[in-house]
């Protein structure tokens, strides 16, 4: 069998096991009451709307030809890019939103808000293996999300507020489609991903247990109430 074609029939192989995994992943989870059950919990999800997200689309706009692409090795590479950018643009957006989530429900500071949130975004990249795709490793992740966090005011995020902006443009980015015909598909295809953010937000939001997890990450740290980062 050639390579190309294994790699396709991979790449097929992922999507449709990503897709069955979403049965799990939308059972009744168990309370996420400390901080690791949190970085999983944010590290999954952000690779199930990224990678669901991108092989929906792909396959939306290749159709029958999803497999013979793979014979093109500029196309099999663009889309192992892109599945990895935006998993981490997922990754920045949920951990922000699952942070922020637990801010407006305990009296924590601003200052150990954004350290979990850094936490979060650092867990979960420190264990993936550097992909060959991204030579450079994720440094610049980090230092990207660095700066995010310190321009955060997470005393006046919203409940409502659309906080998962860099993974829908990356979406549209990255994705291995002709630019010419990605322009009619940005509001399609940054409604679909919206879709699959509100069932992970709707999940989150009933099982986390925003008090238990900030005890968690003040105790690991030796942090209080009244101590921390401003």
């Amino acid at each position: 069998m050639p390579d190309r074609l294994r790699t396709a029939l991979k790449e097929t192989a992922a999507y449709l096991f990503m897709a069955l995994k979403a049965l799990y992943f939308w059972r009744r989870e168990p309370p996420v009451t400390e901080v690791p059950e949190l970085v999983t919990f944010v590290e999954t999800r952000s690779k199930f709307v990224a990678q669901t997200t991108l092989f929906s689309y792909i396959k939306a706009r290749v159709g029958t030809r999803y497999v013979a692409m793979y014979e093109d090795p500029l196309f099999t590479k663009s889309v192992n890019i892109a599945k990895w950018e935006i998993y981490l643009a997922s990754l920045c957006d949920f951990a922000i939103y699952a942070v922020a989530s637990i801010g407006r429900r305990c009296a924590a500071r601003p200052g150990e808000l954004a350290a979990l949130a850094a936490h979060i975004v650092d867990s979960a990249i420190l264990t993936e293996e550097i992909p060959a795709e991204r030579p450079q490793g994720f440094g610049d992740i980090s230092e990207t999300f660095a700066r995010r966090i310190h321009a955060t005011a997470w005393n006046q995020i919203e409940p409502d507020a659309d906080l998962f902006q860099d993974s829908l443009s990356a979406l549209v980015e990255w994705a291995p489609i002709a630019d010419e015909l990605k322009a009619y598909d940005v509001e399609i295809v940054k409604n679909s991903m919206r879709f699959k953010w509100k069932k992970v937000r709707d999940q989150f939001d009933q099982v986390l247990d925003a008090e238990a997890v900030l005890a968690d990450w003040r105790s690991t740290n030796g942090e209080n109430p009244e101590s921390g980062m401003d």
